[in-house]
């Protein structure tokens, strides 16, 4: 069996309640969510109490990205146009982002679509050594490598939740067979931000309902829903007056 009979295998359910538009935006509302008390437009806004509530509420949205990274890369049609994708996004999200987060162009942080494509570049970068004609122990020491080399380079480049961000990918894609294994990928690896109240952990819930169904989309909604969101809270942080 390939792998996607096996992820659809899988995930699929007549029983489950979100498909992957219903998660992808639920994610997308708990991320502006988090933005606009991050960015500090809570406070503009008048409702400092506010604050670490709203900023803990965006913690779930990153892992529910991230698992369906690992889908995206082995159920897409063409992975090649995929990772344009999430490259372009990248480089078009990253002076939304610095204006939103630092009001000024910022070398020493990145958006989190470049953590995205990093991570995006590593999975099929997994799928393919699962491909290739080498004994186990070799593709092992290769996958273990690759895991290495893309998690320096976003240290390097100072993406969003670094090196720990693509870990997380990682173990989602080695448990992406087995919905207790992505449970525990999940629960291992956010645990870096488990010290926020445990928050992050619902993620795991809202994922385990997943029915494996795509869902009526726009995949370009959810693509440019990041820099469009932090440039509008970036312009009614300085042009708007409450």
């Amino acid at each position: 069996m390939d792998n996607k009979k096996k992820l659809l295998n899988t995930w699929e359910s007549k029983r489950n309640f979100f498909n992957a538009c219903q998660l992808k935006f639920m994610a997308c509302i708990f991320m502006l969510i988090s933005h606009i008390s991050q960015t500090a437009y809570i406070d503009i806004l008048g409702y400092p109490n506010l604050h670490k509530p709203m900023m803990l509420i965006g913690r779930i949205s990153f892992p529910i990205f991230c698992f369906f990274i690992v889908q995206g890369i082995i159920l897409t049609r063409d992975v090649r146009k995929y990772l344009l994708r999430l490259f372009i996004f990248a480089l078009i999200s990253e002076i939304p982002f610095d204006l939103a987060f630092y009001g000024k162009i910022n070398p020493y942080s990145q958006n989190v679509f470049l953590t995205l494509f990093l991570g995006a570049l590593l999975i099929y970068t997994l799928t393919y050594i699962e491909k290739i004609g080498v004994n186990r122990l070799l593709k092992v020491v290769i996958s273990f490598s690759s895991l290495l080399f893309f998690m320096l380079i976003s240290k390097l480049l100072f993406s969003d939740y670094s090196y720990k961000g693509i870990f997380a990918m990682f173990l989602l894609y080695l448990g992406r067979n087995k919905k207790s294994y992505t449970a525990l990928a999940l629960f291992i690896g956010f645990y870096f931000e488990a010290y926020l109240y445990k928050v992050v952990y619902g993620s795991i819930g809202f994922i385990l309902l997943y029915n494996g169904k795509r869902g009526k989309m726009n995949k370009w909604f959810f693509y440019a829903f990041y820099p469009v969101h932090l440039l509008l809270i970036y312009f009614f942080m300085n042009y708007v007056t409450i």
